[in-house]
């Protein structure tokens, strides 16, 4: 079973993702597949059934999460790229008006993520000991694998070769194209390990999102 397709709540998790994206008032979705790609078609075929317009790019071989960006070009609206193993109830929209009001090429989602180191920390110069603090938080700023992105970065992109959107912002970045952080607030879980993928079970039977 391809992740997009793992049941959360007796529904797809893709199937959770259009949802959102419908609540939104986005209404014309592409869907980039590979891996057991004949499993999503077949359930969502056109995506009439689900409110929303689907096309699809099949994949012969990986090419990332931006290596599908190659074929979007066209048009002049912000394009929303969105991982498809991300459960999240993110507003949408407040995220294009960021991206807007900081006149962005590309707008990344971030998540705070909080780490506890379970020993007290030394602070050293040389073998001198400057500090000592127990059971420090630290804290960063994730990939929430959502981005805001503007037409003219899919040019970046390279034709049919692996590219990743780690790839094609440090690209935009050195381009000198405007890439900022817009911090995802709501609730947010990527269900790449079995114990968050069983929390976003519980969190959706639970109502959270």
């Amino acid at each position: 079973v391809p992740k997009p397709m793992l049941p959360v709540n007796g529904r797809p998790l893709l199937e959770h993702i259009l949802a959102r994206l419908r609540q939104s008032g986005i209404r014309s979705v592409n869907v980039a597949t590979h891996h057991l790609s004949d499993s999503i078609v077949q359930h969502f075929k056109d995506g009439s059934e689900f409110g929303i317009e689907l096309q699809y790019f099949q994949e012969t071989e990986p090419l990332g999460t931006a290596g599908g960006l190659a074929n979007m070009g066209g048009g002049t609206d912000p394009l929303l790229v969105i991982n498809g193993d991300v459960l999240t109830s993110m507003d949408v929209r407040a995220m294009l008006d960021f991206h807007h009001e900081h006149q962005a090429l590309l707008t990344v989602g971030v998540r705070q993520y909080d780490i506890e180191v379970p020993f007290g920390v030394v602070k050293t110069e040389g073998v001198r000991i400057t500090g000592i603090q127990e059971k420090p938080v630290l804290r960063h700023f994730i990939n929430a694998g959502i981005y805001m992105i503007e037409r003219e970065v899919c040019r970046l992109v390279p034709r049919g070769r692996r590219f990743d959107m780690t790839d094609l912002v440090a690209a935009v970045i050195e381009s000198g194209g405007n890439v900022i952080s817009f911090p995802v607030r709501e609730y947010w879980i990527d269900i790449g390990r079995v114990e968050q993928y069983q929390k976003a079970e519980l969190d959706s039977a639970a109502g959270m999102v």
